[in-house]
């Protein structure tokens, strides 16, 4: 039996982001060796998604699992990918059996990697006074995606005992990045910026310059959290998705 994986990114300039999506698809190659892996991209790099699935269509794959390296349930997740996938099965008689996994928000555990790595910035700061939880997420206008970043921000300061969150949707826009950021009440002693990236890029390289250029006026008031680091951790949880999928 043939069977397939495509791994599914969105696709960015940054070089650094492109090695990151290099170093998860080689982890999913050593962890799945029965499986055929593959890597595309929805926009900028290629192979292009549509092309990667050409390739498992024209070798006749028995099975095909849909992996989408993208966090929240946005369009790129809900539309794009069906889109491509749906075209693309009009051109041939056959195709395999496909099972698309959730985006990562879906995994049990998704939520606790994201609170170890708010437990080690609020080790850095005085539990006792006001604080408040930034989340920061690329922009979108899907409502179920926007649910979702604020149910994840809403139950890590609950968890926390955090007084205050919000989250902040970006784009390319570094002014409107600051803004938001010293619009902030600031009665609160210090802002934890929690970054919900999965690869880095210009959003996330973005927010580190605004978090510097604001901290040297506010006497280091915003901690920034880490971005998702670690993808021997990510790959368990849409390895785990995958195998709940196909069972």
């Amino acid at each position: 039996m043939k069977k397939g994986i495509l791994l599914c990114c969105h696709g960015t300039r940054s070089i650094e982001g492109i090695k990151d999506t290099i170093k998860l698809l080689r982890i999913f190659k050593k962890k799945n060796k029965s499986y055929t892996v593959k890597i595309g991209y929805l926009e900028i790099r290629k192979p292009t998604i549509k092309d990667q699935l050409d390739f498992f269509f024209r070798r006749k794959f028995d099975n095909l699992v849909i992996v989408p390296a993208m966090i929240f349930s946005g369009n790129h997740v809900t539309k794009d990918i069906p889109k491509i996938l749906n075209n693309l099965k009009k051109n041939y008689k056959t195709s395999p059996k496909i099972f698309v996994i959730p985006p990562l928000f879906k995994s049990k555990d998704f939520f606790n990697i994201i609170q170890n790595n708010v437990i080690k910035n609020l080790r850095t700061i005085n539990r006792k006074k006001n604080n408040g939880l930034i989340v920061i997420a690329s922009k979108t206008i899907n409502p179920k995606a926007k649910f979702e970043m604020n149910f994840l921000a809403e139950t890590i300061a609950k968890k926390n005992k955090i007084n205050f969150y919000k989250k902040i949707l970006v784009t390319l826009s570094k002014e409107n990045l600051k803004k938001e950021l010293e619009n902030l009440n600031l009665k609160y002693d210090r802002f934890l910026i929690l970054p919900i990236f999965l690869f880095r890029g210009n959003l996330l390289d973005n927010l580190i310059s605004v978090i510097k250029e604001i901290n040297k006026k506010s006497k280091n008031k915003f901690i920034l959290c880490s971005h998702l680091t670690n993808y021997k951790n990510i790959f368990n949880l849409m390895n785990n998705l995958i195998k709940f999928k196909i069972t």
